[in-house]
């Protein structure tokens, strides 16, 4: 068995902290050699409950570990990317890797200077999109034209896309809308509510591609916290289609089947294990299965230990996952998608 692969985080936010909690539930896999801020005074007592070392400088924190993780604002990722090139050293960073078209230049010069960049983008590793892809992956759809994804908004939405289509070239027109409906207020992250009516937002794209494939993208951001707004999927291929979690598939001649992705799940009812999800199945078909069902992950959790796994991959095999060059495409079609709705114009790309 190998030993555990070490990192250090930059940064100590709620997503640092969610991979700090992933870490520690699995010692055996992930070792995190220390935190590194620009302020340790003020991150003192996170450390001791946390029990990691604090570093001022990345430079210290780097002799220690196999790759570093960037988890800090969006806003600071070009500036502290910028003091790590010269490290030489694997880095996995938090996305957005970029914001608008100036911090797109400046990380595709980065993109350009150091091979070993990775992107930390956690939702085409999600179980149930890891279950649609090794169906699309079966050939079992035939070939994919046409994807609609409610699930994320901007980059997040079009790495689905993109993954789903199997898209390397992303030439493409696209046309988009923003509307405001009213929905009732519910609470977020400890928020208080007033069983009110507010506003929310949402987010129309059509895109058409060169090579004829197309997709929407359709999102509003209380589908990231309200139970009264749920996600929606719709991949269409030439032999079947994938609608939410139901699969219809073509047999052979005037014949077809449809079924549903399900989970088993442990820690319920009767169950002595942890509440964690142990596989997704079709029928008698497993399409996922955690390798770490002995602990009580989320799904993004177990997304976030799937990114994890591959950057140790990439570290010791040099297996590519996620590069800052592909991250970059999906942040240039989400621009784009920005413009078209600003403008209420067709963008062309």
């Amino acid at each position: 068995m190998s030993k555990p692969i070490s990192f250090g985080i930059i940064g100590f936010g709620w997503r640092a902290e969610a991979y700090l909690r992933i870490a520690k539930q699995l010692p055996h896999v992930f070792k995190i050699s220390g935190v590194a801020v620009r302020n340790l005074s003020k991150y003192v007592e996170a450390a001791k409950r946390w029990d990691v070392t604090l570093y001022e400088s990345s430079y210290e924190m780097a002799r220690h570990c196999d790759f570093l993780l960037v988890a800090v604002s969006k806003t600071s990722v070009p500036a502290v990317l910028e003091e790590l090139v010269a490290l030489q050293v694997p880095l996995l960073v938090e996305t957005p890797p970029a914001f608008d078209e100036e911090s797109l230049r400046t990380m595709s010069s980065f993109a350009e200077k150091n091979s070993q960049i990775q992107i930390a983008e956690q939702y085409p590793l999600l179980p149930h999109q890891l279950a649609r892809m090794s169906l699309i992956q079966s050939g079992k759809l035939g070939q994919v034209h046409h994807v609609q994804a409610s699930v994320a908004h901007g980059y997040h939405g079009i790495s689905l896309i993109r993954n789903w289509l199997s898209l390397t070239d992303i030439s493409c027109e696209i046309v988009g809308r923003r509307f405001e409906h009213p929905i009732l207020e519910v609470p977020y992250r400890d928020r208080q509510v007033q069983d009110r009516i507010e506003n929310e937002v949402q987010e129309i794209a059509m895109l058409s591609f060169r090579n004829g494939k197309s997709a929407v993208l359709d999102f509003t951001r209380s589908q990231y916290f309200s139970p009264l707004r749920q996600n929606r999927v719709l991949i269409r291929g030439s032999h079947g289609e994938i609608r939410d979690n139901e699969v219809t598939i073509s047999l052979g001649t005037d014949a077809y089947d449809t079924y549903s992705i399900h989970r088993i799940q442990s820690g319920m009812e009767g169950s002595l294990g942890p509440l964690a999800l142990r596989e997704l199945r079709a029928g008698q078909e497993c399409l996922y299965r955690n390798p770490f069902s002995s602990a009580p992950f989320s799904d993004e959790e177990l997304a976030m230990v799937e990114i994890l796994t591959r950057m140790s991959a990439f570290v010791r095999e040099n297996i590519s996952f996620y590069p800052l060059t592909e991250a970059l495409k999906d942040v240039r079609l989400s621009l784009a998608i920005e413009k078209a709705i600003s403008t209420q114009e067709s963008v062309s790309i």
